[in-house]
């Protein structure tokens, strides 16, 4: 081997080398990769419209039914917070106008615990909910928001871990103590779980002598499934074939496949409400004996009365639950719900 080959050998391992330590200097921790990933699963609407229906249908007691929660969660700009910070945003019985709770979570990794730690900011006080209950649609009115304007308990942050297909998140056991007025102190217990397609939370309060205060008495999460969002229209009558006959249509419908709702008020010689509801029916037994039942995106079309109340039901129509467009003519209404609308779709051959 000349002197020339020698040079050139030692050049290209001390090369590889020098590669490999500078690729291994940049090492994260296993928390660190799955900071990112949570960061990027955690953001979206959630709701748990399946399991208040079939805790009716299965004939759950009373007591230990869920009561209907709609979450959603925005990542937004804070950085008096830290560098992964999130708004979160709770309401009940699919009322988006009464916000029942207002949080800012911030995740980070904590490579001692080798989990994501993530710390629950209340945002609280006297006009606060009213302030701030937007931000997941105009992250800038939270500009005002800081640490010190929030409340944090000590001993109740989440640590997030992986697990098989989803991250499970928990407080540190008999950690979360404060002063409830009135009761002394009590502990909470918080449990999360996330994937691609579902976040269910459960949490409970007690008192020092274990009684419940708060939370399922079965300790059964509420389960939260990912919305996904469509946009509707209603054409009446329903017009269809190409026919040159005169129609009405209702517009930018927004909705969601978890339950969501969209109204409108028809211009009929005797005005009606509309209601179109999609739900993405995730059955959890089945309603046929020795069959199995598969999941539908399903369509409901009815009406309301002035009162609020349920009207006259008109129809329904069902597809694949994974359908990214669902559509039904009655014939005095077309309505056409869809996540991509025909004017942005792709052509195809």
């Amino acid at each position: 081997m000349t002197t020339s080959t020698i040079a050139r050998v030692f050049l290209i391992v001390t090369s590889l080398y020098a590669a490999n330590a500078v690729a291994q200097g940049q090492d994260g921790t296993p928390t660190d990769r799955d900071l990112t990933i949570i960061a990027e699963m955690l953001p979206g609407t959630y709701d748990n419209t399946e399991q208040v229906y079939f805790d009716g249908r299965r004939g759950v007691r009373e007591e230990a039914k869920h009561e209907r929660v709609t979450s959603s969660i925005t990542r937004v700009s804070a950085p008096a917070f830290g560098d992964y910070v999130f708004f979160a945003r709770d309401h009940r019985n699919n009322e988006p106008e009464k916000p029942h709770r207002i949080r800012l979570y911030a995740l980070s990794a904590d490579n001692d615990k080798e989990a994501v730690r993530m710390k629950m900011y209340y945002i609280d006080g006297e006009g606060m909910p009213e302030a701030y209950k937007d931000a997941h649609i105009d992250p800038s009115v939270l500009a005002d928001v800081t640490p010190k304007t929030s409340m944090v308990l000590d001993g109740c942050d989440v640590f997030w871990r992986r697990e098989a297909g989803q991250f499970h998140g928990a407080m540190k056991d008999g950690a979360c103590r404060w002063e409830w007025p009135d009761k002394g102190e009590v502990v909470t217990d918080y449990h999360m779980m996330l994937s691609e397609d579902f976040f269910w939370v459960r949490d409970g309060t007690h008192d020092s002598d274990g009684n419940r205060l708060t939370g399922n008495p079965d300790r059964i999460y509420h389960k939260l499934t990912r919305a996904r969002d469509f946009t509707c229209y209603a054409d009446m009558p329903g017009v269809s074939g190409g026919r040159d006959i005169p129609f009405t249509r209702f517009s930018d419908l927004k909705i969601t496949d978890q339950g969501g709702l969209a109204r409108f008020v028809s211009n009929e010689e005797t005005p009606r409400t509309i209601q179109i509801s999609l739900r993405n029916v995730d059955w959890q037994i089945n309603n046929e004996t020795g069959a199995y039942t598969r999941d539908s995106l399903v369509m409901y079309i009815s009406s309301r009365n002035e009162d609020g109340s349920p009207g006259e039901f008109f129809g329904y129509t069902f597809t694949q639950p994974d359908a990214e467009r669902l559509g039904i003519n009655l014939g005095f209404i077309l309505v056409n719900c869809y996540i991509v609308s025909n004017r942005d779709a792709t052509p195809e051959f």
